[in-house]
């Protein structure tokens, strides 16, 4: 077989051999449409010379770029923490950026990251710029963490926890406890935890042959933010016929219910029960604790570094996944009302 050369790629990219080059180097602007195509043919006819991986080391920053949809959620920074502790070792900087979950608050730092020539991206996506990202992690290391880009087209590691799971275990918890009215506060379905962890609750309560969906009488449609879950719990609250427990989908709602539980003394768990996914700051130190589902970000954060570090060397690695199971810590915020039953 004869070896691929760059006047092969730039045939095939039906550019001129000085184009591929400029996508090489990245010493040049070239059009996102154009670098797409070089990218491509250069993936198509496996072409990874030693010019490629010395032209990155040149122009390495040694920065790595963090995108949160929150930098308020203490999940995040743990791990932002940890994963500087790793990538540091190695002379990498961490810039961490908060898109507060705007498609184009996103978008901006995805650009300016770019332009920066960051020589990796961890990302929380909103979802909304995944066509972008795509086409950026052909050619740059990225690792997703939380949420899922559900295209083969992508190039990069994901870490998450078992979303479904997690939320079947509050559920069952609650149930054991006699609770059937349970509220949903939920994140957005278009997210994979947002989706996922509804389908944890639906599987738990199919189970005792309780058919749930999207348009369950007792949910409120929240996004993962501390404003939506006081929203939430406000609504909730309103209801005529109330539910006896919430299950919150992430930690920053659940602070928003408390909020809103504190401010209206509302008794926990005597007028309604309380769980949420995911670990809640400082719960230690709370009269009353909610049920939750915990898992360390610090842990995460580590092995994210350390396969981000991997990735950086050789971006032409199979995507991998790394999957978290939850555990259950049971708190006092819960009670049994099976005596009610």
């Amino acid at each position: 077989m004869e070896k691929v050369t760059i006047k092969d790629v730039a045939k095939t990219a039906g550019v001129s051999i000085a184009t591929v080059s400029r996508v090489i180097n990245k010493n040049y602007y070239v059009s996102s449409e154009v670098e797409n195509k070089v990218l491509l043919a250069i993936e198509k006819l496996n072409y990874y010379p030693n010019s490629i991986a010395r032209s990155l080391k040149i122009n390495s920053t040694n920065t790595i770029g963090f995108l949160v949809s929150d930098v308020a959620n203490t999940y995040f920074t743990t791990m932002a923490k940890a994963l500087e502790d790793v990538i540091s070792k190695e002379n990498y900087s961490l810039i961490v950026c908060s898109t507060e979950n705007k498609k184009e608050r996103e978008l901006t730092y995805l650009e300016l990251l770019k332009s920066k020539k960051v020589d990796a991206l961890v990302l929380n996506t909103t979802g909304k710029n995944d066509d972008f990202v795509i086409s950026m992690s052909h050619n740059l290391p990225i690792v997703t963490v939380n949420r899922r880009i559900g295209s083969s087209d992508f190039r990069g590691d994901f870490f998450d926890s078992d979303n479904i799971q997690g939320t079947y275990l509050l559920t069952k918890h609650l149930l054991s406890l006699g609770h059937r009215k349970i509220f949903t506060l939920n994140g957005p379905f278009h997210l994979s935890t947002g989706y996922e962890r509804y389908e944890g609750f639906k599987m738990a309560m199919g189970e005792i042959g309780v058919e749930v969906d999207n348009k369950h009488l007792y949910q409120y449609q929240g996004n993962f933010t501390l404003d939506s879950g006081f929203q939430g719990a406000a609504y909730m609250m309103s209801l005529e016929d109330r539910p006896t427990a919430i299950l919150v989908m992430n930690n920053m709602m659940a602070i928003g219910v408390l909020k809103y539980f504190k401010m209206h003394e509302i008794d926990i768990p005597g007028e309604i029960s309380i769980a949420s996914y995911g670990n809640i700051e400082n719960l230690e130190l709370m009269s009353t604790q909610p049920s939750i589902t915990s898992f360390d970000p610090t842990v995460i954060g580590k092995r994210i570094g350390e396969v981000l570090l991997e990735r950086i060397k050789n971006n032409t690695l199979a995507n991998r996944e790394m999957i978290y199971q939850p555990q259950l810590i049971i708190g006092n915020g819960v009670r049994s009302i099976k005596e009610k039953n």
